[in-house]
């Protein structure tokens, strides 16, 4: 009602009741195409042009389809294809093409010169030396179109296609160096388990300072387990076997480390919260390598190494922590 006052009427009254109410007491009710006012039926929906939008994601699923070869094909086709129809339109009195000295023939030669204006549209350059007339234009503008479509989904698929190569060597980049990081981190928690190890129970270090430094290295200890877990469980790409077996190597020196770590750790030390859910996550990812246990196959000294980290992690879980 507010809406109608607003729209210049002036004996407007308002009903509680609302359309339902109204129509159902049979009070009259006035009806128009306009989308102010509701539609005859409560069935009926407002349509909306569909057509059109399927037409062009069916095109442009065509076109993503193709390759760059078949692109090229494409437009080679709409060019040849309108050369022919140019020639056969200029059978046409008063349509076709027109040279300057007059309208073309309708021979063989006169075939070549439409192939050859086809050709010149579907590039875009336009000379002038030959001009459409009539139905012709027509036929030109929608060929000018056409080809700068494909020409423009050729260029876009040069330029994707670059891209891609540039993005797979961003990644493979990113790949070692990631790769290296694990390495890297993984030599340097051997080696401070190994320090720490040495000054258990010697009395050199206070064992608030022992136990910082034991919960750290578990700590890094289990961030580089779940990147390697991470690697043989969801590789996107396959590290080489030399880089591949290095890494493991040092994950089963690292958990052997460990383990002797624990041994000479007080009762106090390996009950701490957070050593406690360390160890218990690094028994748990490093239980899941083995060599009859990841998805990918590997050649048989790799396994042999994953059959050793998973004998560690036994032991880890037997020990408690």
């Amino acid at each position: 009602m507010g809406l109608l006052r607003k729209l210049g009427y002036t004996r407007v009254r308002d009903f509680d009741g609302g359309i339902a109410e109204w129509t159902a007491a049979g009070l009259p009710l006035e009806i128009a195409d306009s989308p102010l006012f509701l539609p005859k039926s409560s069935n009926e929906r407002p349509r909306t042009p569909e057509t059109a939008s399927k037409w062009g994601a069916s095109t442009m699923a065509w076109v993503s389809k193709r390759s760059i070869g078949g692109l090229l094909g494409t437009w080679l086709l709409i060019n040849l294809g309108c050369g022919v129809l140019y020639w056969l339109v200029s059978f046409v009195p008063g349509d076709g093409l027109r040279e300057v000295s007059g309208p073309m023939g309708h021979g063989a030669a006169a075939l070549l010169e439409a192939v050859y204006f086809s050709f010149v549209t579907g590039l875009s350059i336009g000379f002038g030396d030959i001009v459409p007339v009539g139905a012709a234009r027509v036929l030109a503008v929608v060929q000018g179109g056409a080809c700068l479509l494909v020409f423009g989904a050729i260029i876009s698929k040069l330029v994707s296609g670059r891209q891609e190569e540039l993005t797979e060597e961003i990644h493979r980049i990113a790949f070692e160096d990631r790769l290296g990081r694990v390495r890297t981190n993984l030599h340097l928690v051997v080696s401070e388990i190994q320090d720490i190890s040495e000054k258990c129970g010697d009395g050199h270090s206070t064992p608030a300072g022992v136990q910082t430094r034991i919960e750290s290295a578990a700590a890094i200890f289990t961030g580089e387990l779940r990147a390697i877990h991470d690697l043989l469980y969801r590789p996107q790409t396959a590290p080489d076997e030399d880089v591949l077996e290095s890494i493991l190597a040092h994950l089963e020196g690292g958990l052997r480390e460990f383990r002797h770590l624990l041994e000479c750790m007080t009762a106090q030390f390996r009950e701490a919260p957070a050593l406690v859910a360390n160890v218990r996550v690094l028994a748990t990812l490093a239980n899941e390598i083995c060599g009859e246990c990841v998805p990918r196959e590997y050649a048989p000294h790799l396994k042999v190494w994953m059959d050793r980290i998973q004998a560690h992690a036994r032991e880890l879980t037997r020990r408690p922590a």
